[in-house]
């Protein structure tokens, strides 16, 4: 017996599985790059946009680690960004 055929006896479309199935993977995927960016925010006690101005205010010194922190965090926040506007399109979604 296939997916398919299970759904259809069961009475359930396939595009609502599908549906709940990208939201429940959009919420997994927003929980993780906000639990990522808390972790740089309780290490830096600061936010990101503060971090980042004060990174590129150091001229004369260089701070690897800092560096790499920075990367991944704005990579962590731009997903949030990404994942929250995917997840307000799948609300309206058919």
């Amino acid at each position: 017996m296939t997916v398919t055929e299970i759904l259809r006896q069961v009475g359930t479309p396939q595009a609502a599985v599908l549906k709940e199935h990208v939201t429940l993977l959009a919420l997994s995927k927003l929980s993780r790059y906000e639990a990522e960016c808390s972790l740089f925010e309780a290490k830096y006690q600061e936010p990101l946009s503060s971090f980042r101005q004060r990174l590129q205010s150091m001229t004369d010194q260089e701070d690897f680690e800092a560096d790499d922190d920075l990367a991944d965090w704005d990579f962590a926040e731009r997903a949030v960004h990404w994942w929250r506007e995917t997840l307000a399109a799948l609300r309206h979604a058919d």
